[in-house]
């Protein structure tokens, strides 16, 4: 999931994706094969995964939660938008790895596993996400972040 909380300017781009992803997943692009994939170790040259997501036949008649699997997974070889927020904007994804994170913390796309995740950047790692701390929308709780300047994790 993926909730811009304090909005700019972004650039945004329609990319097909790699494998699937949810919404807020992290990502770089693949500019030889043309696709988006996970991101991993990384912060800088990055983007956000977002969609429009329209439900269809018999769900289109009810209301349908956009946490659900349905509306928030884009599936691999589909087309999504690729998100480039600007420096001051607040975002809050789920796709974000909690442990350990308090305010002010940097994070950086994680490894293996947690690719396409945020988690808490190391010592040396550039960063231009910083942690500002839960955000809680409805009964679900995201995470949130502000994009800012390049900066090396001390």
């Amino acid at each position: 999931m993926i909730r811009n909380v304090i909005t700019g300017s972004k650039t945004t781009e329609i990319y097909k994706v790699s494998s699937d992803v949810k919404r807020g997943t992290v990502v770089i692009k693949n500019i030889g094969a043309k696709v988006a994939d996970k991101a991993s170790d990384v912060a800088v040259d990055t983007y956000l995964v977002d969609f429009d997501s329209q439900p269809m036949g018999h769900l289109s008649d009810v209301e349908i939660s956009a946490y659900e699997d349905a509306m928030d997974t884009v599936k691999a070889n589909t087309y999504a938008v690729l998100v480039k927020p600007a420096v001051g904007t607040q975002w809050a994804i789920d796709q974000i790895v909690p442990t350990g994170l308090n305010a002010g913390d940097y994070l950086v796309a994680g490894t293996a596993a947690d690719a396409g995740k945020l988690v808490k950047a190391t010592a040396g790692k550039i960063s231009i996400y910083k942690y500002v701390g839960q955000y809680i929308d409805g009964t679900n709780t995201l995470h949130q972040f502000e994009v800012v300047y390049p900066v090396t994790v001390a």
